[in-house]
């Protein structure tokens, strides 16, 4: 694989281009091969590199047609989303489109990082060529979204990641054992040691053959250009689905011959087939200081979660905290014990103190409105019942999404599972504060 130019800026590339190409005018490329056997190898970085894979597998599936026929047709006309959120489809999508082009700076923000590493020059300018892209440089008519290519391309992803996972598990298995040796050592149990002996050693073993066939063998200069190529298939593919709902998007044609482009090829010399290289950029000197690292730096592209409205529950910072809250009392209403009185209290200190003001006098209300009506009336709990679960349908799926994308962003408990993950737009966090609250003193 690599990532192939066609000639720099030759006024300030000269000596650079000489060292690779004896034609300024053709590609500066360095094949699959060459590069490879110089470039160095991932090792330590194959993990970092499994969850960069991942991030890009999944937002390449929740980009399918079925996962966006999903997204407008469930997610967004869901009776949580409809009520908390909008009903806005274009503000809806807007917000998920948001969301999946931060999730692909993260990831291209990884990419240009490891191309650093790479041999092959054009990897190194990754961040560059990513710039490009989103200023709308670039040629869609070889980034198709499903050709066999590149669903063959995100399969061997996927054995990558999964292949890294198992070594992970194997480096830690062979950690614990030892440690567990050491523990048996130091009260003389002779007869166990060997068997820790036997055990290490055989764990060890797959372990150098994980190492093997995971990403921790293979080179920057293949799984750079592999993540690229998906970088550029996936920016092509949200502008396209989303462009029509969203005007700040570039417009990707099939083909714009006044800008730069990007090319994505078949090429039979090559070992692998493919071939990917960014034509001329022009005055690149001028510029390269000021765009390097302008649109990929994963800190910078977190907007989406600080853009929450005054009125929403995000803008408070109680998404987590309501989320909780409703998930627990849907615990208690549908388990078949009585609450105790310090399950009560914990719930009730949950609450902020507008919240315990009106709970408050939410059940005062209550208790002077029906005191009379529920004498002699066993029909009444059964009506509070029935109430409580039309609003639990609607409200405990939204809290549930909210605890579940925040699991997803955690990366300590995040594993190496690339499936679509849950989107912003789903959770509490673009939810009304005054719905919301209204809601929890319903069910509380």
């Amino acid at each position: 694989m690599a990532w192939r130019p066609a000639g720099l800026n030759k006024s300030s590339n000269k000596s650079h281009v000489s060292r690779h190409t004896k034609s300024s005018s053709s590609s500066l490329s360095l094949s699959s091969s060459s590069s490879s056997s110089c470039s160095p190898t991932l090792q330590i970085l194959a993990f970092e590199t499994a969850k960069c894979m991942v991030r890009l597998v999944a937002l390449y599936k929740s980009l399918s047609d079925d996962e966006f026929h999903r997204l407008r047709n469930g997610i967004m006309k869901s009776p949580g989303v409809v009520t908390l959120n909008s009903d806005d489809e274009t503000y809806l999508l807007s917000l998920a489109c948001e969301e999946m082009l931060e999730n692909l700076d993260q990831a291209a923000a990884i990419v240009s990082r490891l191309g650093k590493k790479c041999i092959d020059v054009e990897l190194n300018k990754f961040d560059i060529a990513y710039h490009n892209m989103k200023q709308g440089i670039i040629d869609a008519r070889t980034l198709d979204f499903n050709t066999e290519h590149v669903v063959k391309t995100i399969d061997q992803m996927e054995k990558y990641a999964c292949s890294t996972s198992v070594l992970y598990a194997s480096l830690v298995g062979v950690d614990e054992m030892e440690i567990s040796k050491r523990k048996k050592w130091r009260r003389n149990s002779g007869s166990k040691i060997d068997y820790f002996n036997e055990e290490i050693s055989s764990r060890r073993k797959q372990v150098i053959h994980f190492r093997r066939i995971s990403l921790w063998n293979q080179t920057f200069d293949k799984i750079v250009a592999l993540m690229a190529q998906i970088v550029a298939v996936i920016f092509v593919r949200i502008c396209t689905v989303f462009e029509p709902f969203v005007s700040s998007l570039p417009c990707i044609t099939a083909k714009n011959r006044n800008f730069n482009r990007l090319h994505y090829n078949s090429n039979p010399k090559s070992p692998k087939g493919v071939t990917f290289r960014l034509s001329s950029i022009t005055k690149i000197d001028k510029f390269i200081t000021k765009i390097r690292y302008m649109d990929v730096n994963p800190e910078k592209n977190q907007m989406l979660v600080q853009s929450a409205p005054e009125n929403t529950v995000g803008a408070a910072g109680l998404a987590l905290r309501y989320a909780n809250v409703i998930i627990m009392a849907e615990a208690y209403f549908y388990s078949s014990k009585m609450i105790t009185n310090d399950a009560r209290e914990y719930m009730f200190e949950m609450l902020p103190m507008n919240l315990k003001q009106m709970l408050r006098g939410k059940l005062k209300s209550h208790w002077h409105k029906d005191a009379e009506a529920r004498e002699g009336q066993q029909g009444v709990a059964e009506g509070w019942k029935a109430a409580l679960e039309e609003i639990f349908e609607w409200l405990a799926p939204v809290a549930h999404d909210t605890l579940q994308w925040q699991q997803e962003r955690n990366l300590e408990q995040r594993n190496l599972d690339a499936k679509p993950t849950v989107l912003l737009l789903q959770t509490l966090h673009f939810s009304d504060l005054e719905r919301t609250e209204a809601a929890i003193v319903e069910i509380l």
